[in-house]
């Protein structure tokens, strides 16, 4: 029987049940599957015919030893879901910069690089911006990220001077839809829309993660015209999917792509019975194998 590696970082180990889900799938096709920790020293990729890339939570903390893992397995022979390319392009959010270039619409952006400098009043001023979101460009479910203003902007001066010293930044134009609309989340398996869900805040707060005292609706009604905005995004992407997840704003009547996630999203698929089977064909497909 092949196996798969369902990988998972060690902050984060136990199975979710997003992955019990998939590992069901896996098995109703003849394929094995078990928790692989990708951190952990001790165990090796051993007899895997590939590994799923979806649960490696906290892998942003210590990305370089994250893509040098990757490009082992590569390198040892073992199909990476999603590739290994995608991968590398897709764990710094400077792709959004590219996929704006391509016409793809994000909300305004300042770009800080690695070791430069910037002064985020300044920032705001120079872009007339009453509220901003401050994050590295390696991050997830909101890690160091904040909500600049005029009147915080200097005490945050020193958080960002921290963020400038570890890595790259972006200072966003805060996008107030988030907070009156919600979050739209479109899942792809096989670049195939499969299901949607709108994300909410809790009153109060920006932050649409579960963690943070988000919701969720699923049964709600997703305009055409932001899935084919979402379908567009996943289909420019140059390169093989095995899954995708496409975070955007209707902001008046378009899509606004705040993320596309394709290393470790939550593809709740525990909202959509057929998800988890999709999800294990495409695996199952890349590997040639049907039982």
């Amino acid at each position: 029987m092949k196996k798969i590696g369902l990988a998972v970082g060690a902050e984060f180990e136990d199975v979710t049940v997003e992955d019990k889900l998939l590992a069901d799938c896996l098995r109703t096709l003849g394929l094995g599957a078990q928790r692989f920790v990708w951190d952990e020293p001790r165990q090796t990729s051993g007899d895997f015919e590939a590994v799923v890339i979806h649960s490696c939570w906290g892998y942003h903390k210590k990305p370089q030893a994250f893509l040098g893992w990757i490009d082992g397995l590569e390198t040892k022979g073992v199909q990476v879901f999603n590739s290994p390319q995608i991968l590398h392009w897709n764990h710094d959010k400077i792709y959004l910069r590219e996929l704006a270039r391509r016409g793809v619409k994000i909300p305004p952006t300042v770009w800080i690089a690695r070791g430069e400098t910037g002064n985020l009043t300044k920032i705001l001023a120079e872009n007339n911006w009453q509220k901003a979101v401050l994050k590295p460009t390696v991050s997830a479910t909101a890690w160091r990220t904040f909500i600049v203003t005029p009147e915080n902007a200097k005490q945050l001066q020193p958080e960002f001077k921290k963020l400038l010293g570890t890595g790259g930044a972006m200072i966003q134009k805060f996008v107030e839809e988030i907070e009156t609309r919600g979050e739209w989340s479109f899942v792809f398996f096989d670049k195939k829309f499969s299901h949607a869900v709108l994300k909410r805040a809790k009153t109060g707060d920006f932050r649409v993660q579960y963690n943070f005292g988000g919701t969720i609706e699923t049964d709600i009604e997703t305009p055409l015209g932001l899935i084919e905005a979402a379908r567009k995004i996943v289909s420019g992407v140059g390169g093989d999917l095995s899954y995708a997840r496409v975070d955007g704003v209707d902001v008046d009547g378009k899509l606004s792509l705040m993320e596309l996630e394709l290393i470790e999203p939550l593809l709740f698929l525990e909202n959509k019975p057929s998800a988890a089977e999709k999800f294990a064909a495409a695996i199952a497909g890349r590997l040639n194998y049907t039982k």
